[in-house]
C-alpha cells in the first residue's frame, strides 16, 4: 500500500486530499511516523521530528494517528486479495504476498489480475488508497519489485531483467539487509550489489562467517527459496508486550502508575482474548538515559488484569526508581493456553472469570475501554496499537473473519 497511513487519513478526511500531511502518534508526539506523497515530495520522510518537517513543508498538515481505522482497512484490504488467491502470506500492516502460479491464469493472466486488484482496492477501500504491486519468481524479488514503481505502480522482475534490477538498487532496498549489514558492507567496499556479487566467497566468509557470507552471495543474484508464511502455520505468541513512552519526563507516582495499569489492561484483554493465561511477568522502566528492568515468575497462571497490575506495581517498588520516567513496559511470558490448565474448584475465581467476560464481551461491542478501571479516571487512555509490523501477528490475524492458508 502506497503512504498507507496518510493515505486512510486522506480518505476519510477528504480536506486533507492533495495537501502534505504528517501523521503523528498522538497529539503532543514529536516524530512523524508516516507522510503523505505530497509530502514525501519535500523530502518529509517517516522518522522525520515534527521541527524537521515543518521546515522542509512549513504547510504540512499534522494527523493525529487512528489506528483502528488502518487495521479496518487492512481488513478489506486482506479480504480482496483473498479472491484471487488462498495462498497469502500477511507481511504486515500493510503489504502481503500471494503466491498466484496457479490462480492467475482464472483472471487472463498476473498483469489483469493486478489490475483487477487495484479496481476492487478503489471500488471497496477508495480511490485515494492505492497499491503497488511487485511480480516475480521467488519473494525476495517479488519484494524488491513491490518497491520500484511507486505509487501506484507494477513491475515484474524477470530472468531477463534481474542483474539490470538488483544492481541499480540500494543494499538496503534488499528485504533482510538492513542498516548494520549496508554498514559493514560498506566498510569492507562493497557499496552494491553488483560488488557484493563480484567479491570472493572466502572474502566474506573470513568477516561474515559460513552461513552470512553464503546468503550474502544468494542476495546479490536474487535467490530465495523461502515459502509463504500462511496464518495456519503462525505459532502461538510465546510472550505479549505493552510499552508506552510519556510525552514528558515524570516523577508523579500518580501518573506511572496510571499509565502502568492502563498497559496492564491491554495486556489482560490480549491474554484472555487469545485464550492464554501467564504466569511470568516482567517490567522495563527507561529516564534520564538510564533504564532498568526486572521480572518475576509465579506458580499459577493468571490473566486477570487487577493480578497482572497488582505484581507489576509491586515490582515497580521492589526497583526503587529514583529517576524520572519517559518509557515502561509491561511484558508477559510463559504462556499457556486455558484450555490445559486445570480448572479452579474455588467458586470466587468462576465469579472472577465471568466478571471479566463480561468487561470483555461490553468493551468488544462498544469499544476498548468502555470499561476501565475506576485508578485511570483524570488521565489520557493509551488506547491499543496495531503496529506497522503486525506485533502478535497470529492473535490480530484472528480478529479477521474466517482467515485462510
Amino acid at each position: 500500500m502506497d503512504s498507507y497511513f496518510a493515505s486512510v487519513e486522506q480518505q476519510f478526511n477528504q480536506s486533507l486530499v492533495g495537501k502534505p500531511v504528517g501523521v503523528i502518534k498522538a497529539e503532543g508526539r514529536t516524530c512523524i511516523i508516516a507522510a503523505s506523497r505530497e509530502a514525501k515530495k519535500f523530502g518529509v520522510k517517516t522518522g522525520c521530528n515534527i521541527w524537521d518537517a515543518k521546515t522542509l513543508c512549513p504547510k504540512i498538515a499534522l494527523v493525529s494517528a487512528h489506528f483502528g481505522r488502518y487495521f479496518s482497512v487492512t481488513k478489506k484490504f486482506i479480504k480482496i486479495c483473498e479472491n484471487f488467491s488462498p495462498y497469502i502470506e500477511i507481511f504486515s500492516i500493510d503489504e502481503l504476498f500471494m503466491d498466484v502460479t496457479e490462480s492467475q491464469k482464472f483472471f487472463g493472466g498476473v498483469l489483469n489480475m493486478c489490475n483487477l486488484i487495484k479496481k476492487q482496492i478503489n471500488k471497496q477501500i477508495g480511490e485515494y488508497i492505492t497499491c503497488t504491486i511487485g511480480i516475480s519468481y521467488n519473494r525476495l524479488l517479488a519484494k524488491l519489485a513491490s518497491e520500484i514503481n511507486k505509487p501506484n505502480g507494477i513491475f515484474e522482475i524477470n530472468k531477463q531483467n534481474r542483474d539490470e534490477t538488483l544492481f541499480a538498487a540500494k543494499l538496503t532496498d534488499i528485504c533482510g539487509l538492513g542498516f548494520r549489514l549496508e554498514k559493514r558492507l560498506g566498510d569492507m567496499g562493497i557499496k552494491n550489489l553488483e560488488t557484493l556479487r563480484n567479491i570472493p566467497i572466502e572474502f566474506l566468509s573470513a568477516s561474515f562467517g559460513p552461513f552470512w557470507s553464503v546468503h550474502l552471495k544468494n542476495l546479490s543474484y536474487g535467490e530465495d527459496n523461502t515459502n509463504l508464511n500462511f496464518f495456519s502455520e503462525l505459532q502461538d505468541a510465546k510472550s505479549i508486550s505493552r510499552t508506552f513512552t510519556l510525552f514528558d519526563d515524570t516523577c508523579d507516582e500518580r501518573k506511572i502508575k496510571q499509565t502502568l495499569r492502563n498497559l496492564c489492561e491491554e495486556v489482560g484483554y490480549k491474554l484472555r482474548k487469545m485464550k492464554m493465561e501467564t504466569r511470568q511477568l516482567g517490567l522495563l522502566i527507561r529516564g534520564n538515559d538510564l533504564s532498568e528492568k526486572i521480572h518475576h515468575t509465579f506458580k499459577t497462571y493468571t490473566s486477570d488484569s487487577d493480578e497482572i497490575f497488582k505484581n507489576i506495581w509491586e515490582l515497580f517498588n521492589r526497583l526503587n526508581w529514583q529517576n524520572s520516567v519517559r518509557f515502561l513496559g509491561v511484558w508477559v511470558g510463559l504462556l499457556e493456553k486455558t484450555e490445559n490448565l486445570s480448572l479452579s474448584i474455588f467458586p470466587e475465581q468462576h465469579r472472577k472469570d465471568d466478571y471479566w467476560q463480561t468487561i470483555d464481551n461490553i468493551n468488544d461491542r462498544w469499544g476498548g475501554f468502555t470499561i476501565y478501571p475506576a485508578s485511570l479516571l483524570g488521565g489520557e487512555l493509551i488506547r491499543p496499537e496495531v503496529n506497522g509490523f503486525l506485533g502478535d501477528k497470529k492473535y490480530q490475524l484472528s480478529q479477521i473473519t474466517n482467515p485462510r492458508g
